[in-house]
């Protein structure tokens, strides 16, 4: 009898794999059930290996879990090339990309559901004329067969999306399927409604709301040919096809691609590795471009494709500074402001109005002794939520009850400090009473048909008020918006951060783009107490270019990225002191090595989180390729070390937020 060797990877925070033995010969990327352990578990066979020196002593594969395997070679190699470029384990970053109800031993497999799903094209649909930009852009997309990255940098309300549906269109009649990703959930009710109304036939949705059996159903389905085209967020970004023509990923300069915990990769970079794998076309759209995607055009590695007037002819809205220095604020909002607001609603228009801070007030505090709420896991500011009446962390979403005096003085003197979304809409609907005043921030639109309910209430009613945070600026449509007013820009113009002028301009930008689409005479209200900033001056232009061009000069001269590689070396532990010694022994490693620059440890922000101490060390190169084998030689020699043992430590490829 046949005996076959396999490494097989596990869905735990382990390096390495584990070989075991077989009678059967198994597919690489099959799932299968293993002893580990006194445990059972499902693992993912990653290779099959020549016959190792303690075969005997090796425990035996239980059984094969699936008909099929669970990964192609394109998604095998694309988690393979992940694994390594993040410097993630290897079996949490195959596990990642699986429903979750695949990730244990159970008797849901994979099989090919029985089920047909046709797409015929709505021609009533497409009973319009597009621009010229349109056109003279469309005929070169189309002719798009193999991977070439293509920038689609549009101007907000010039036609991107109808430039997706046609690329889809495309795809759909070569019997392809089309992947198109979206930053946030909130973004594909909208998306998905155009594409009904451009095909009959089931389109795909795929994200973490979901249930497991919601998601396990449409994974299914895409990979055996059944659905040809889904809509996910960034856990979509390696959903199985039977035979994908394209990847569309809509603003793909948004930092929601980004996976904040555990494996922190980019689904848009893992969609462009993928696409390299697969060798099919890649479209990147956005109004407000990535530097490093536009980079990658003046490197010549991207296409720029350019939609620089609105569909409808008109003008980008005027972003006009309001200088606020000598204004009392109510809710955020200045007085002059609240007059402009007022017009509006007059002339029975809707309003948007951005704060970038849900809740009520970030600050509870004790007016007597200065006593301020903090989270007991965090130590981070507690926001007051008025309409739950509690305080909650923003960071791991614990409750509070209220205090009704300080816990350090018994002073019933508290009082909330700042505003957020909460508190303006408060103050709206006192100063509008027969006015929709709608809020869609995250507390507002957890519920399952929430989003739907709130495009609802904004499309049948005349005049209302939109109150929100950065969920408003992206890539919503709201057609009888002509004023937006940003209550709180400071924060990002003089934010530290490296990429703090690249943000708040996209931010800026893109929030000013939601307004008159339908209306020559928008305007973009802009509170500040800098009116004469000098990037505040370039962002008010409304011409993106010119600040990205700004930044990418700035970067290059100051060697930050684009120009530059960096990662953040983050070692958490419930002993601050731990983090501290293992990261100044990581310091004292690399501070000698040719071209790596090392800088820390710095406290993270927040400096605790559910009751582990945060810090981190800045690892910088020149080049990625570098970086990235330091950091493999790195991760070996932490590996040995029994420092590691007293903390748990990650790499941050790519970091968009350095604290």
């Amino acid at each position: 009898m046949n005996i076959f060797y396999f490494d097989i990877a596990v869905g735990l925070p382990l390096r390495q794999c584990f070989t075991y033995k077989s009678d059967k010969n198994i597919s690489i990327g099959t799932r299968v059930v293993v002893p580990f352990g006194n445990k059972i578990i499902i693992g993912i066979v990653i290779k099959k290996i020549s016959k190792p020196k303690s075969h005997n002593a090796l425990k035996k594969i239980i059984s094969i879990a699936d008909q099929h395997t669970c990964f192609d070679k394109s998604i095998f190699d694309t988690i393979l090339w992940a694994s390594n470029y993040y410097h993630h384990p290897i079996g949490e970053a195959f596990f990642s990309f699986i429903p979750t109800l695949l990730r244990k031993k159970n008797d849901k497999i994979i099989y090919d559901l029985n089920e047909s799903n046709e797409y015929r094209l709505n021609l009533d649909d497409k009973k319009f004329n597009l621009t010229k930009e349109q056109r003279s852009n469309l005929v070169k997309l189309i002719k798009i067969e193999k991977f070439k990255p293509s920038l689609i940098y549009g101007v907000t309300g010039s036609g991107k999306t109808e430039i997706y549906l046609q690329l889809a269109e495309k795809f759909i009649r070569n019997k392809q399927s089309i992947l198109i990703l979206v930053p946030e959930i909130n973004l594909i009710p909208q998306l998905v409604n155009r594409l009904n109304e451009r095909f009959s036939g089931e389109i795909g949705v795929y994200h973490s709301k979901q249930t497991p059996n919601q998601r396990l159903k449409v994974w299914l389905k895409s990979k055996f040919g059944k659905i040809r085209i889904v809509i996910g967020t960034r856990s979509a970004v390696l959903m199985p096809f039977k035979n994908l023509g394209a990847i569309i990923i809509d603003e793909e300069h948004d930092q929601s691609y980004k996976q904040a915990e555990g494996f922190k990769f980019s689904g848009r970079d893992l969609a462009i590795k993928r696409a390299q794998i697969e060798d099919i076309p890649i479209f990147l759209g956005s109004a407000t471009p990535s530097l490093q995607t536009l980079k990658l055009v003046k490197d010549r590695k991207f296409k720029k494709f350019d939609l620089l007037r609105r569909v409808d002819g008109k003008k980008p809205p005027k972003l006009i500074p309001l200088d606020i220095n000598n204004s009392p604020l109510l809710g955020g909002i200045a007085p002059q402001t609240m007059s402009i607001i007022k017009t509006s609603i007059k002339k029975k228009d809707q309003v948007l109005i951005f704060i970038n801070r849900r809740g009520f007030a970030p600050i509870y505090e004790c007016d007597d002794c200065g006593w301020v709420a903090n989270c007991s896991s965090c130590e981070s500011n507690l926001v007051f939520h008025k309409s739950k009446n509690r305080l909650i962390c923003h960071k791991c979403e614990s409750m509070y009850g209220v205090n009704k005096s300080c816990p350090d003085c018994h002073s019933t003197n508290i009082n909330t400090l700042g505003t957020g979304t909460e508190r303006v809409e408060e103050v709206l609907k006192n100063a509008f009473d027969k006015v929709p005043i709608i809020r869609m921030d995250y507390d507002s639109t957890r519920l399952k048909g929430s989003i739907e309910a709130i495009y609802k209430k904004v499309n049948e009613s005349e005049e209302a008020i939109l109150v929100g945070t950065q969920m408003l600026s992206k890539g919503h449509d709201f057609p009888k918006v002509t004023l937006c007013v940003i209550l709180n820009a400071d924060g990002g113009l003089l934010s530290p951060e490296m990429n703090a002028v690249e943000k708040i301009s996209q931010q800026l930008i893109q929030v000013s783009g939601r307004a008159g689409r339908n209306n020559n005479l928008a305007k973009v209200i802009i509170q500040t107490r800098y009116p004469n900033d000098k990037n505040l001056k370039q962002i008010k232009t409304g011409d993106y270019q010119l600040v990205a061009e700004n930044c990418l000069k700035i970067n290059k001269t100051l060697s930050l990225p684009p120009y530059s590689a960096v990662s953040i070396l983050r070692a958490t532990s419930p002993n601050y002191i731990n983090c501290t010694k293992f990261l100044e022994k990581v310091y004292k490693l690399l501070n000698n090595k040719k071209n790596i620059d090392v800088k820390g440890p710095f406290p993270s922000i927040p400096f605790k989180i559910k009751g582990n101490s945060r810090n981190h060390l800045i690892i910088k190169s020149d080049t990625k390729t570098y970086l990235n084998r330091v950091l493999k030689f790195l991760s070996d020699e932490i590996e040995t070390w029994t420092e590691t043992k007293k903390v748990k430590w990650t790499y941050d490829i790519d970091p968009y937020d350095m604290s």
